[in-house]
C-alpha cells in the first residue's frame, strides 16, 4: 500500500510573471532554408513596445501563416518548424513576444495579445494584394492566440497545436487526484479566463488540431476536448503516435497534415 504524507495543505500561486517562460537572447543568425528568403523587421505595437520578427517569404507563396510560439519558443529555436513549412507553398511569419529575445517589454496577457494581434496586421499588410489566404498557427500557450485571433479577424484556417483546452482543466490534471485535496492553485484571474472551449465554440473557420499522445505538458484529451467544443464544419484533429509536447514538427506525419490542410484550403 502507497502511503503519501502530506504536512499541510499547500496553496501554489500562479501571478502573471509566473505564467511566462521568457528568455533573453542574441540576435539571431542568418540561416538559410530553401526556398526562403528571411526578412528581420520589427513591428511597434500600439502600447509602444518593439517586436523583432521574421517574415520568411518566397516567390510562389498561396498563403500567408502566422506563427504564435508556446510559452519557451524564441525564433532561435524554431528550425524544426521553418523546415515543416519549407515544403509548402507560404510565407510564414514568427516574432518574439515582448520581453522575449529582442522585443522590447514585459509579457502580461493582454500584452502577448496585442502582440498577436499587431503580428496579424503585418502579415496583412504584407500579403499581395489579399489574394494569398491568411492562416494562424499556434502551439500550446500559443494556441490561445490563434483561436483568439481567429474569432476576432477574417482568416481563411487556423490551426492549434498541442493546445491547453481551459487553465483550470489543466491546472487540475498537474497534480494526482490523490493529492488534490491537499494542493491549490492560486491563479490570477488574467490566466485563469483564458480558455480554448470557449475561444473555439465562436469560430467558423476551418481548424486543424494536432496533439502527440505522448505529451505530458498539454495532454492529447485536452486536444479532444478542444475539437468537440469546436463549431467549425470543417474541423480535423490530428494524433501524431509518439508526439510530445515540443517535438511534432519532426514527425512526417505531422507535416502531411500540415501541408494537406493549408492546400485543402485553396
Amino acid at each position: 500500500m502507497a502511503l503519501f504524507i502530506v504536512p499541510a495543505c499547500t496553496t501554489i500561486e500562479i501571478s502573471e510573471g509566473d505564467a511566462f517562460d521568457a528568455h533573453r537572447t542574441i540576435t539571431p543568425e542568418t540561416f538559410n532554408i530553401s526556398p526562403f528568403t528571411l526578412n528581420e523587421i520589427e513591428m511597434e505595437t500600439d502600447d509602444g513596445e518593439t517586436l523583432n520578427g521574421w517574415y520568411l517569404t518566397q516567390e510562389e507563396a498561396k498563403a500567408t501563416v502566422v506563427y504564435y510560439g508556446g510559452n519557451g519558443f524564441l525564433m532561435v529555436k524554431s528550425r524544426p518548424l521553418i523546415q515543416a513549412y519549407a515544403g509548402m507553398e507560404v510565407n510564414l511569419l514568427l516574432f518574439d513576444y515582448r520581453g522575449y529575445g529582442l522585443s522590447s517589454g514585459e509579457p502580461t496577457v493582454e500584452g502577448v495579445k496585442t502582440d498577436a494581434k499587431r503580428a496579424f496586421e503585418y502579415a496583412e499588410s504584407r500579403r499581395s494584394a489579399g489574394e494569398q489566404l491568411m492562416i494562424v498557427h499556434g502551439h500550446s500557450m500559443g494556441a490561445f492566440l490563434s483561436s483568439h485571433i481567429a474569432g476576432e479577424n477574417s482568416v481563411d484556417g487556423y490551426i492549434m497545436e498541442s493546445p491547453v483546452s481551459e487553465v483550470k482543466q489543466w491546472t487540475k490534471k498537474l497534480v494526482p487526484w490523490i493529492l488534490r485535496p491537499f494542493v491549490r492553485f492560486d491563479i490570477a484571474d488574467e490566466i485563469a479566463a483564458q480558455s480554448n472551449l470557449e475561444n473555439v465554440s465562436d469560430v467558423e473557420s476551418p481548424l486543424l488540431i494536432i496533439g502527440g499522445n505522448s505529451d505530458d505538458v498539454t495532454p492529447y484529451s485536452m486536444a479532444e476536448d478542444v475539437y468537440e467544443a469546436s463549431v467549425s464544419a470543417s474541423k480535423q484533429l490530428v494524433e501524431i503516435e509518439g508526439g510530445t509536447h515540443n517535438d511534432l514538427p519532426t514527425f512526417s506525419k505531422y507535416r502531411s497534415e500540415l501541408k494537406s490542410f493549408i492546400e485543402g484550403l485553396n
